[in-house]
């Protein structure tokens, strides 16, 4: 059995603890609870961003309970969470999703950020008519017009961060610029180094394709999901002479490899994919090589506007991890409350089609971007990414920029 990381024990019983949004109900008030699902990784190698899913979803549900609930018709409902771990393994995933639609009855699931997992997830949402949002840019292969309009397989399934050709373009845009004006030269030359596992396969074919419409000539280097010891690879990477070295996407396993690149001396710059500024200047890291460092969507580390810092001063004073991909928990926090209204606009928290229906004409204003929020044909959003540039030498001496996403994918790209 997988193991809890350290603090993942710690942080499930304070989310127990102070989860009113998931307490037991007194009698005869069922009819007046939502109940909404959440699966996510609490344990397992993709903790990191697993764990920020039931935080998230514990603070929305907490302040919209905490409110008096939200008011459909002449009712009055609050919030039940029912959380389960998946283990980082989609078997228990796809086990959990049946318990929560089948056993428990839950009218949404948000997750998990898992891998594709979710994938699998929406076998069992769709046909049972439950909403679902995921932020796993990795839905974008099997969302298209038909499939998510009326009838079809993924109706009822909303992605909630950019199409990944959006968020990859955005990110290879803010880090070649802030590499290059520190490093002082043209940059030409890339390599991509990333866990071959079905979501880095998919996701870097989008990044390779991002950075070529910058510019670059790129070496794509993959590494089995369980590999401790990169310096065989990373020589390889050296040998080919790379300007940047870019890890994508597994934060945890980013802070292990890119020691390892840095006293190899790999690069004349890196890229850390999903690696807070935060939690760079928490653990007093440093390198000789400048480094940048994205967050999905915005830095809990370096906050770029005064809602972003108001919301994760929240957060963790509820008890949430400051965690590599602690940011990821605003694709969830956010479309909580999304959802809650789209209930009382619509005038239901039991008809999923219209439910659907208020969502895909809705505008919604919330924390993870400055612009409302809205979902496209394939259910998907757009949003800003935020990029920093970490001095070489320091811990704490950041420059941050929030890139706009490219509006058509680069050549040789596709949505989705």
């Amino acid at each position: 059995m997988l193991q809890p990381r350290p603090g993942a024990t710690l942080l499930a019983a304070a989310l127990g603890a102070a989860l009113l949004a998931g307490a037991p109900q007194p009698a005869g008030a069922e009819d007046n609870v939502v109940k909404v699902g959440v699966v996510a990784a609490q344990s397992g190698s993709f903790v990191s961003a697993g764990n920020t899913i039931p935080a998230a979803e514990t603070l929305a549900a907490k302040e919209i309970n905490d409110a008096g609930g939200f008011k459909v018709g002449d009712k009055t409902y609050k919030i039940q969470l029912e959380i389960r771990d998946d283990r980082t393994d989609v078997n228990t995933a796809i086990a959990a999703a049946r318990e929560l639609v089948n056993d428990v009855g839950v009218k949404a699931i948000f997750g998990t950020e898992s891998h594709d997992f979710s994938v699998s997830m929406t076998k069992i949402t769709g046909p049972a008519k439950v909403l679902q949002f995921t932020g796993n840019s990795s839905l974008g292969a099997i969302l298209t017009k038909e499939s998510t309009q009326a009838g079809g397989p993924n109706h009822y399934v909303f992605q909630s961060e950019p199409q990944e050709f959006q968020r990859s373009g955005s990110t290879a845009k803010g880090v070649l610029r802030l590499l290059g004006e520190e490093i002082g030269q043209p940059l030409k030359r890339a390599v991509v180094f990333v866990a071959n596992d079905a979501t880095g396969q998919y996701l870097s074919k989008h990044y390779v394709k991002a950075l070529e419409a910058e510019g670059q000539k790129v070496d794509l280097i993959t590494y089995p999901p369980d590999t401790t010891d990169f310096s065989p690879l990373l020589t390889r990477a050296k040998s080919l002479n790379p300007d940047t070295v870019h890890f994508w996407y597994n934060g945890d396993i980013t802070l292990v490899a890119f020691p390892q690149a840095v006293q190899l001396n790999v690069a004349k710059g890196y890229f850390l994919f999903g690696v807070d500024p935060g939690v760079w200047q928490d653990r007093k890291l440093k390198s000789t090589a400048p480094v940048t460092l994205s967050c999905v969507p915005m830095c809990w580390g370096a906050p770029p506007n005064d809602a972003a810092k108001d919301y994760f001063a929240r957060y963790f004073a509820a008890g949430a991890v400051k965690g590599v991909q602690s940011s990821v928990s605003l694709l969830y926090y956010d479309y909580l409350k999304w959802y809650v209204k789209a209930m009382q606009d619509a005038g239901t928290v039991d008809d999923p089609d219209a439910i659907v229906a208020q969502i895909e004409k809705m505008k919604f204003s919330g924390v993870v971007s400055a612009v409302p929020l809205w979902f496209n044909e394939r259910h998907q959003v757009t949003f800003a990414t935020e990029v920093c540039l970490v001095k070489p030498n320091t811990s704490d001496q950041f420059k941050c920029a929030v890139e706009e996403p490219p509006q058509e994918p680069p050549a040789g790209d596709t949505p989705g």
